[in-house]
């Protein structure tokens, strides 16, 4: 409102100056006639139809009063006059209206030729967007029909040192320098069994072709069935379990965290030196209740390679009374692929990995998991 007052002043500020001008220059009432014309058109083109209008009965009333016979009245001697006055009026009230619907007109092609621009911008990023979609389910299906024809190649060979396998077992009974040998190269092969099978169900998992199937599950079980998986570790290193009393159960795929236990379990056997144990421990995350933690704890060199940073950028920090806070990230090459397929499966199970150096030495690799809600009637 005040701005609109302000432009009427102006308008009406315009047309006094614009008379005065006039007047002491002696200017015809046709040359007046015409500057009142044009004053009134750039007022409407800057102050929109109202201030147009009201320049225009000024200017009507200004060019009578000081222009027409007899001068400084509003009356009208000469008739004829009368004609020049309504048509001035007129033609400014019209031509501002004409103005104004022209400058809206070109606000609004504008506007429009924004909104296009920006819709083909929008197409443009949505094209991309699609192609690079487009290329990464491309990607995604190579690599998962890359994985299946590695693994199908390697499964060959691996049941024929699995065969030879048992051939030197037989061999080997009553030597025992070929019977160690034997285990090793039985241990190492079934290990890379596990690796690929591994590696294909994160290919299945990465392309939507298979789902976690989470339950609750006690991770007392977890850590008995990833001993299960690795007899030769529980043969030859002792591996102690810990399970809190007020550690509530995990929900989780079991197949898929079974997995990467045994893959920690893996890493802290090679790491750790002979003689050392390796301990497993779960507890309730100390500030998350939603949250479990389970815990590989080896007395292995740690990670001196990796230090300062998470194995999961997305991993929830959690701050352990027996692990200080320096941590290490995932690095395939100096890590092993075990742990790399480890992130990989908490990741699908809505848990994180993280490694952070043990005091007195070692390494501990924490698993983040969501806990299991109990039902509402045991909550209760």
């Amino acid at each position: 409102m005040r701005d609109r007052l302000g432009k009427l002043f102006l308008a009406a500020l315009t047309i006094g100056v614009l008379t005065a001008g006039a007047r002491l220059g002696n200017l015809n009432e046709p040359t007046a006639g015409f500057l009142y014309l044009l004053a009134v058109l750039f007022l409407a083109m800057w102050g929109g139809l109202l201030v147009g209008a009201v320049a225009s009965l000024l200017a009507t009333a200004a060019y009578n009063v000081f222009f027409f016979p007899p001068l400084y009245t509003l009356s009208i001697a000469d008739p004829s006059n009368w004609v020049a006055l309504t048509t001035f009026l007129v033609t400014s009230v019209v031509v501002s209206r004409l103005v104004v619907r022209a400058r809206e007109q070109a606000h609004e092609a504008e506007q429009r030729r924004r909104e296009v621009e920006a819709l083909a911008a929008d197409r443009e990023r949505f094209m991309e967007e699609r192609a690079h979609l487009q290329a990464l389910r491309e990607s995604d299906e190579l690599k998962t029909s890359l994985l299946r024809a590695v693994s199908h190649d390697l499964q060959t060979p691996l049941t024929a040192i699995g065969l030879h396998i048992e051939a030197l077992r037989r061999e080997a009974a009553g030597k025992a320098e070929l019977a160690e040998t034997t285990a090793a190269i039985a241990g190492e092969a079934a290990r890379l069994r596990r690796r690929i099978d591994n590696l294909l169900t994160m290919a299945r998992l990465d392309a939507g072709r298979a789902a976690p199937r989470p339950e609750p599950t006690s991770p007392a079980d977890l850590f008995r069935a990833a001993g299960e998986n690795l007899p030769l570790v529980s043969a030859s290193r002792e591996v102690t379990i810990h399970v809190d009393d007020d550690c509530p159960d995990v929900q989780v795929d079991p197949t898929l965290v079974v997995e990467v236990i045994v893959n920690l379990i893996e890493n802290a056997h090679r790491a750790a030196p002979a003689g050392t144990a390796i301990e497993l421990v779960a507890r309730r995350h100390p500030t998350d209740a939603d949250r479990v933690c389970l815990e590989v704890r080896d007395r292995g060199p740690g990670s001196p390679a990796l230090p300062n940073a998470a194995v999961d950028s997305a991993a929830r920090a959690a701050p352990s009374p027996s692990a200080s806070a320096e941590e290490a990230t995932s690095d395939v090459p100096r890590r092993g692929l075990g742990l790399e397929i480890a992130r990989s499966l908490a990741k699908a199970s809505q848990g994180s990995l993280e490694l952070v150096a043990r005091p007195g030495g070692g390494t501990v690799a924490r698993l983040d998991l969501p806990a299991a809600r109990l039902p509402a009637a045991e909550a209760s």
